[in-house]
């Protein structure tokens, strides 16, 4: 998802990152490895966009996923657990209104949510490649390019609009 939104990032990077977080899974990060982590988040150009207009907001909102997983593996307990599940759900929320059943990857990310945490529960690991195959993100991936789409053109209409602005001003 973030590949498909950042416009200023090279999507590798952002696979490493979440790689190297999936390699801390199962265990407490150090305060340094934290830090170096963060570091790294702060450095997209996209994690300081706040005009949700941009293509780069929905990056910087998908972001925040990663970055609430680090604060849970540097031992943020229930609390930094919660707000990972929350920004993943809200990222997915972001885009109700353009899909036809508004609730569809809410829903599914829900459930792949609840059988993660059953699974965990049985002692069973999630790993990088088995959440990329799960449901949610393969529909994700059916309907993510639509919904670029409708948010490029939104970002280009109001990009317009401002140079429009702009030019009666001069």
């Amino acid at each position: 998802m973030f590949a498909a939104f950042a416009t200023r990032s090279d999507p590798r990077d952002y696979d490493d990152l979440v790689r190297d977080l999936w390699a801390c899974a199962g265990r407490k990060v150090s305060p340094r490895e934290a830090e170096e982590f963060e570091r790294r988040m702060e450095a997209f150009p996209e994690v300081g966009c706040d005009d949700s207009y941009l293509l780069d907001f929905y990056a910087m909102s998908v972001m925040g996923i990663p970055f609430e997983a680090l604060h849970v593996l540097a031992g943020g307990g229930v609390r930094r657990a919660l707000a990972c599940s929350e920004s993943a759900l809200e990222v997915l929320g972001e885009f109700r209104e353009e899909l036809d059943d508004e609730s569809e990857l809410w829903d599914a990310e829900r459930q792949e949510q609840l059988r993660v945490i059953s699974g965990l529960r049985a002692g069973r690991h999630p790993t990088f490649d088995s959440c990329l195959a799960s449901p949610v993100s393969r529909r994700l991936a059916e309907v993510l390019p639509g919904l670029v789409a409708t948010q490029r053109a939104e970002q280009d209409e109001y990009l317009a609009r401002i140079r429009r602005q702009q030019q009666a001003r001069e």
